[in-house]
């Protein structure tokens, strides 16, 4: 829980934040009495800054430097004193034309996705796909290609196609691989592809697959299609632009990060936690969970399809960016991608 400030703290911290954001350099009593509405000196402000310091809101770099936020500053300012900026018509609009009409199945849209969300916020865009629990079945179909190879083509509703071969070690009739077929389609449609894996693997236990062979085959073979079905994959865009951010010029910590974005599990597990949410979600820091990188901030919002939470997208830079701006974009953009899902 945020402890309460008194409004003389809260609106220099505020002021504070704002121009470390704008210039990301220490920020001194005098720039902020410039600033501040009501007539206080830089003396009086120094004593409020250094009340700030000793709550861990602020720190001074430098003896002679003025301060800059903490981590605990920075989320006290993302949850209680961050004023959001509405979108313009114009950045409403420009984001929208960058999907395209010719886009074709939903893994071609979520790259889409993360270019957008990178070109927009001139950070690192990140799309989370949707998880096999939060896919579902739509149809599957096996074909000949040899005496004994087949071809499994699972589409699940949202218009992916996996495809996976397989060697059984005899040759299928066109008739008995319609019966499979006919079999798996019956068992699956409707469920998610986590459904449909444990109803595999009850009926293979089942003592009517001990006596019914094309239950058996059919269960057997679907398996192997599911099986070949990755998990959540992370698609990153623009972690090039992240070099310009002047909190992440340490080569040790732009290369943790490259490295944590490179291997995607600890991302990932952050844009999970977010779909498990509701709205916009903010990691500050050392709430990001990434070993050896305290400067980096992600914003990240689920996104829906047929009314269900499936995916998350963010945007991940430097602990101290524009949250006005990154905010209300992530926002839209995960609206948009909901709404071009459902089209």
């Amino acid at each position: 829980m945020q402890r309460e400030l008194p409004n003389r703290h809260r609106e220099i911290l505020d002021i504070l934040i704002a121009d470390y954001i704008a210039s990301a350099q220490p920020v001194g009593s005098r720039t902020i009495a410039k600033r501040y509405p009501g007539q206080l000196s830089p003396a009086s402000i120094r004593n409020v800054m250094a009340d700030l310091a000793e709550m861990g809101l602020l720190t001074q770099p430098h003896v002679s430097a003025g301060r800059v936020p903490t981590h605990a500053g920075m989320r006290y300012y993302v949850d209680t004193l961050l004023k959001r900026r509405d979108l313009t018509d114009g950045e409403m609009e420009t984001i929208r034309e960058r999907y395209t009409d010719d886009e074709r199945g939903i893994d071609s849209v979520l790259h889409r996705t993360s270019k957008i969300l990178a070109a927009v916020s001139r950070y690192a865009g990140l799309v989370a796909t949707p998880a096999p629990e939060r896919i579902v079945f739509k149809q599957i179909e096996f074909v000949p290609l040899s005496r004994s190879r087949l071809l499994g083509i699972l589409v699940t509703q949202d218009g992916r196609v996996q495809n996976r071969l397989i060697d059984v070690g005899e040759e299928l009739s066109y008739p008995e691989l319609e019966r499979i077929t006919n079999y798996c389609n019956r068992y699956f449609t409707g469920l998610t592809l986590e459904e449909s894996m444990r109803k595999v693997r009850s009926e293979l236990e089942s003592e009517r697959a001990d006596y019914d062979r094309w239950l058996r085959k059919s269960m057997i073979l679907s398996k192997r299609v599911l099986d070949s079905v990755p998990g959540p994959q992370l698609v990153i865009e623009g972690e090039a632009q992240l070099l310009d951010a002047p909190e992440l010029a340490d080569s040790r910590q732009f290369r943790r990060l490259l490295e944590a974005l490179e291997e995607k599990r600890k991302i990932l597990h952050l844009l999970e936690r977010c779909r498990e949410g509701q709205g916009i979600s903010v990691f500050i820091g050392a709430d990001a969970q990434i070993e050896g990188v305290d400067a980096v901030g992600m914003v990240a919002a689920p996104y829906l399809k047929d009314g269900k939470v499936v995916g998350a997208i963010g945007v991940i830079g430097p602990m101290c960016m524009d949250y006005s701006r990154v905010v209300p974009i992530v926002d839209f953009t995960a609206k948009l991608l909901s709404d071009v899902l459902e089209a």
